[in-house]
C-alpha cells in the first residue's frame, strides 16, 4: 500500500525530489535534501519522516536526520539527538537522528484533508532553516 496520495507522488515528481519509501515502516526517506546556506557544515543531508497510517487525516510531527548535522557556529540544536540517542531510527545501514517538532497547535496544525506532502516539505524546510526554533 502506498504511503502518499497520487497527488503527493505528482508534487514529488514536480519538484524533482529524490525519495526512498519503506512501507513496512512507513519511512518516507529524501536522500539529498538541500540545507540552508551557512547554517551547517553539510550542504545537504538524508531526511526521514514517518507518514502516519491516517496520512492525510494527521501528518507528520519530528523528523530524522542522516548525519548528525553540525551548524557552522559551533551551537547545538535544541530538540536534536545525537548519534545513539533515544527515538532515532535506523534505515538502509545509518542513523537518522531525531528532531523533535511539534506543528500541532495553531495556526501550524495539520488540517486534516487539506493538507499533504507539499505541508511535510514546508515543515522540513522550515524545521531545518530555523534551527534553533522550539516548535
Amino acid at each position: 500500500m502506498p504511503l502518499l496520495l497520487d497527488t503527493d507522488y505528482a508534487e514529488l515528481e514536480e519538484r524533482g525530489l529524490e525519495y526512498v519509501e519503506d512501507e513496512a515502516q512507513r519511512f518516507l526517506v529524501f536522500p539529498k535534501y538541500p540545507l540552508p546556506e551557512g547554517l551547517y557544515q553539510e550542504k545537504t543531508c538524508e531526511v526521514l519522516v514517518i507518514i502516519p497510517n491516517n496520512y492525510n487525516q494527521g501528518g507528520i510531527d519530528m523528523l530524522w536526520t542522516h548525519p548528525h548535522l553540525t551548524r557552522l557556529d559551533g551551537k547545538a540544536v535544541p530538540k536534536m539527538n545525537g548519534p545513539g540517542g533515544g527515538d532515532n531510527r535506523q534505515f538502509a545501514g545509518k542513523e537518522y537522528c531525531r528532531w523533535s517538532r511539534h506543528w500541532n497547535h495553531a495556526p501550524v496544525a495539520w488540517r486534516a484533508g487539506n493538507d499533504n506532502i507539499v505541508t511535510i516539505l514546508r515543515r522540513i524546510s522550515w524545521a531545518l532553516g530555523n534551527p534553533d526554533a522550539n516548535k
